[in-house]
């Protein structure tokens, strides 16, 4: 008798969840196949969606999904509804509308922690905004703008120094290089530091012939690029992968590898930062330099260069952990977004060599044959040939490919 009992309990530990499943899966394909206002899709799978169809490039993948089933689609994040917006009338449309949050709720960017900081994925409205209209009144400072296309002849500069020193037989990885270039430009733009990770990198592709490191370099300049990037990458992965998947075996590995990079990163801007601010509120001299940080950190306070960017729901200062939040997108930029930009743009121009030689007209009649002469804002000014190409080169490729539209 006892037999017989064990006997049909064993079966049901094996029935029980095999009809729970068949179950899930009959009511996921009911709702999906009854669900509001249908749109062209790929047919998801319960649970995981989309996601195993998911080549690893965003970009060629809403390409080939748009050639598919059109300008608007929909796909399955895990169970996540998702809308693809795929011609720029459409977007426009929307971002003009009076819909507050552009990114919906999602457990792995909760997960993630970004979800709440920032300007990507931040879903508070009044956060988002704030920080949002910071950055555009402080990037876009006469100030900034002039020292931006100051610093970026001086490293560019160095750069091509190094190159030099590689000579004509070792062959350059101009993609490794503009990543570091553009790092390198953007945390002297943000900190003021120097962290010469062009130096860095010249002593990692050539070690026989190493140079000197300057004093005062901030250190571990290569650990600070690889974590810039991989915070989009794991923002992307906590974005695309249900919950169910990270967490379980033989991809949780990847889910705490990218967890540990964020925290590397998170824990060494904090550290920036909490010196700056001591730095700042220990000086009894007045404060002549308005690099992005030192704006962050002087918000709302007696020692303020921000020119009063403030709002009645911010009256205090911004925190360490809302200034860490800016600068790692910001550093991702320089990382990430705008290295892959210049490389798209010159990959498209040595495919239409053409263009490529009226853009060096117009440099050469504007700028100057004199390539180690420095130009001016006044100067760039005059290149309308040379924007409309970069213009019309970001129409074919995009260096943020991912946002949720739903």
């Amino acid at each position: 008798m006892i037999s017989t009992l064990f006997q049909v309990s064993s079966m049901n530990l094996i029935i029980l969840p095999i009809i729970g499943l068949l179950t899930y899966i009959a009511i996921f394909y009911y709702r999906y196949f009854n669900r509001t206002n249908p749109l062209p899709g790929p047919i998801p799978l319960p649970i995981i969606g989309n996601v195993l169809q998911y080549p690893g490039d965003a970009g060629k993948w809403a390409n080939q999904l748009q050639l598919i089933y059109g300008d608007i689609f929909e796909i399955y994040l895990g169970t996540t509804r998702t809308i693809c917006l795929c011609r720029a009338d459409l977007v426009e449309n929307l971002m003009k509308s009076n819909f507050y949050l552009r990114t919906t709720p999602n457990d792995g960017l909760d997960d993630f922690g970004v979800s709440k900081k920032g300007i990507i994925f931040n879903r508070n409205h009044d956060d988002w905004s704030y920080h949002r209209r910071f950055l555009q009144k402080t990037i876009m400072a006469p100030q900034i703008v002039k020292e931006t296309v100051e610093s970026t002849q001086v490293l560019f500069q160095e750069m091509e120094e190094l190159w030099k020193r590689l000579g004509d037989e070792k062959e350059i990885d101009f993609a490794g290089w503009i990543s570091r270039f553009g790092f390198e430009n953007i945390v002297l733009l943000t900190t003021t530091l120097r962290i010469h990770s062009l130096t860095n990198y010249y002593n990692k592709v050539n070690p026989q012939d190493k140079v000197v490191e300057p004093e005062g370099t901030l250190p571990n300049s290569e650990t600070y690029i690889n974590c810039a990037k991989s915070f989009f990458d794991g923002a992307t992965f906590s974005l695309l992968t249900p919950k169910i998947l990270r967490y379980s075996p033989g991809i949780i590995g990847t889910t705490k590898n990218l967890l540990n990079q964020k925290n590397w990163l998170t824990t060494n801007l904090l550290g920036i930062i909490k010196a700056r601010r001591a730095q700042i509120e220990n000086s009894t001299e007045k404060i002549d330099t308005h690099d992005i940080l030192t704006q962050f950190l002087t918000i709302n306070t007696d020692k303020d260069v921000t020119q009063g960017i403030v709002d009645k729901n911010h009256p205090g200062r911004m925190s360490d952990d809302d200034v860490r939040a800016n600068m790692t997108e910001i550093l991702g930029g320089g990382a990430v977004t705008t290295p892959s930009t210049i490389c798209f743009i010159v990959h498209y121009l040595s495919k239409y060599p053409d263009v490529q030689k009226r853009m060096v007209q117009e440099l050469d009649s504007v700028l100057g044959s004199d390539r180690d002469s420095q130009f001016t804002i006044d100067q760039l000014k005059k290149l309308e040939y040379t924007e409309a190409v970069l213009k019309e080169g970001l129409l074919y490729i995009h260096s943020i490919f991912d946002y949720r539209l739903i």
